[in-house]
């Protein structure tokens, strides 16, 4: 097997940072191969236990491949099963893919881990979507949200305050007026601080590289976590916040809102910023080939077959898509 070889080659390199980098993770993701074949012995596993405990960033990479074996259903049958029947270079070649899905998760994609806390409250949330559905809702005051795909919120409504509380995905909310005697504000609480609704109509979309809002009607008052100073945000413009800064108002417009009607309307937008917005609406993996990324987009795309969108897009720009699996799509040049 070549990982040996290779990780002789970079060996010095990985030992400074326990975070894999793709050679790593293509050792894994073959190791991976190898110790589910039909003929793995005892050897192979002796030497696999030596390559493991020789990098802590060995340990990392096999800890992705094993967690990206477990987040897909869909991976016994597919990658692990295929792996596990080949040899040489169609095994190596499987195991590369295995890898680049690692690589693409560990920074920020499929595999976002979220504190156990969190993913429970979002998993018991009173509203919820699933991946690809949106759903609107018309809460006890009147006001009115609409909740994107994989999203989760609560709703909770008291004699001095209306307060809704985003744990993931994306929100859009549209307020009422309170009719309740004394008049209560409305609050939406994500991980990184509060927002005060001033009569508004607002997008609120929390992340790990922190929480975006855009403002399409009236103002919100971004409080973050930590007390830092207050912000208030006029209609027409969005802005990112985490729990001890805000950052910097840009222009936002209607566009924002365009998947609470099912479609995506990107303006100008980069191709590779699309599909990663697309992705949001299936399950499975969207690579962009950095030769594309930068191509430009125009135009409305309904969200009820983001297949048909694929198609779509190859009709209108110089790409060509190539399924690898089922569940994992690539975006290259034509």
């Amino acid at each position: 097997m070549s990982a040996s070889l290779r990780s002789n080659q970079h060996g010095k390199a990985a030992s400074m940072s326990s975070t894999p980098d793709f050679p790593t993770l293509q050792e894994a993701a073959e190791w991976f191969a190898l110790l589910r074949a039909d003929d793995a012995n005892s050897r192979d596993r002796q030497r696999w236990q030596i390559w493991l405990d020789a990098e802590p960033s060995h340990r990392e990479a096999w800890r992705k491949v094993e967690a990206v074996n477990e987040q897909f259903t869909m991976l016994p049958g597919e990658v692990a099963r295929d792996a596990l029947t080949a040899t040489g270079t169609q095994r190596r070649k499987l195991a590369k893919r295995l890898a680049l899905l690692c690589l693409a998760t560990s920074a920020g994609g499929l595999l976002a881990t979220r504190a156990p806390r969190d993913y429970l409250a979002a998993l018991n949330a009173q509203y919820r979507t699933d991946i690809g559905i949106t759903q609107k809702i018309v809460l006890a005051d009147g006001s009115q949200i609409w909740l994107n795909t994989a999203s989760a919120a609560d709703a909770y409504f008291t004699d001095d305050l209306r307060r809704i509380v985003v744990h993931k995905g994306e929100v859009l909310i549209e307020t009422a007026p309170d009719h309740h005697a004394p008049k209560r504000p409305l609050v939406v609480d994500v991980k990184d601080g509060r927002l005060r609704a001033l009569g508004t109509r607002f997008t609120v979309r929390p992340s790990d590289k922190g929480t975006h809002l855009a403002v399409l009607q009236g103002a919100v008052s971004v409080e973050p976590a930590d007390g830092t100073a207050t912000r208030v945000i006029a209609a027409g413009s969005e802005v990112t916040f985490g729990s001890n800064w805000i950052g910097h108002p840009v222009a936002t417009n209607e566009s924002r809102t365009s998947w609470s009607r099912n479609m995506l309307m990107p303006d100008n937008m980069r191709l590779a910023d699309f599909l990663d917005e697309l992705s949001r609406y299936r399950r499975g993996y969207i690579a962009c080939s950095p030769e594309v990324a930068d191509l430009r987009l125009v135009g409305v795309y309904p969200l009820a077959d983001t297949d048909r969108v694929l198609a779509a897009l190859t009709a209108s720009l110089p790409i060509k898509v190539r399924r690898i699996l089922p569940w994992w799509i690539s975006v290259e040049p034509a």
